[in-house]
């Protein structure tokens, strides 16, 4: 499979739809943690809340393929046409042995699904600290939450990274445009 050209064209679907969605340098953070997450864990269990079309979740189907892991990616999506797009795009590269598109609101569908090494959020963003607290306990310890968009104090983001760096999390900030927050739960 030509990765360039899949993560390329899920890019430019998503901008010619307008489409707010991460840019290709917090594509590779999400790529690189979720590749390490599948490789110490030897699996990869993982949520993309706030798929959209699918570019976030095509960096944790490569970091998935690309580690040779058993695994799945619960990509969620409400917006009816940006989920259109995203199964398509896992219909259309045969992706429907480890991605399961979830139609709704993100923070119902968490509370279904659990055994969860690698999580990232990216739904509105006063949501934040709510889906945190609903899938932080369902993360195995040495797993991850990454968030997008840490770099601004829009909704709940504050509340969420302070919450995420007590108890058995911690968390670093990677100094993306936008921000990128990994934490990792260490208890």
């Amino acid at each position: 499979m030509n990765w360039d050209e899949v993560i390329r064209k899920t890019y430019e679907r998503s901008r010619k739809l307008g489409v707010p969605n991460i840019n290709y340098e917090d594509g590779y953070v999400i790529f690189s943690v979720a590749y390490m997450t599948a490789i110490s864990f030897k699996k990869l269990y993982a949520i993309d809340a706030g798929a959209g079309v699918g570019f976030s979740t095509v960096w944790v189907i490569k970091a998935l393929r690309n580690s040779k892991v058993d695994g799945k990616i619960y990509a969620i999506e409400e917006e009816p046409r940006r989920f259109n797009y995203l199964r398509e795009l896992v219909e259309n590269y045969n992706f429907q042995d480890i991605v399961i598109p979830i139609k709704g609101d993100a923070l119902e569908n968490v509370k279904k699904i659990e055994d969860l090494n690698f999580v990232f959020i990216d739904i509105d963003k006063h949501l934040y600290l709510d889906f945190f607290n609903l899938v932080k306990d369902k993360v195995k310890v040495g797993g991850v939450v990454l968030a997008h968009n840490v770099n601004y104090t829009w909704g709940t983001i504050r509340e969420f990274l302070e919450e995420a760096s007590r108890g058995n999390w911690i968390t670093a900030v990677v100094p993306t445009s936008e921000g990128i927050s990994i934490s990792l739960r260490v208890a």
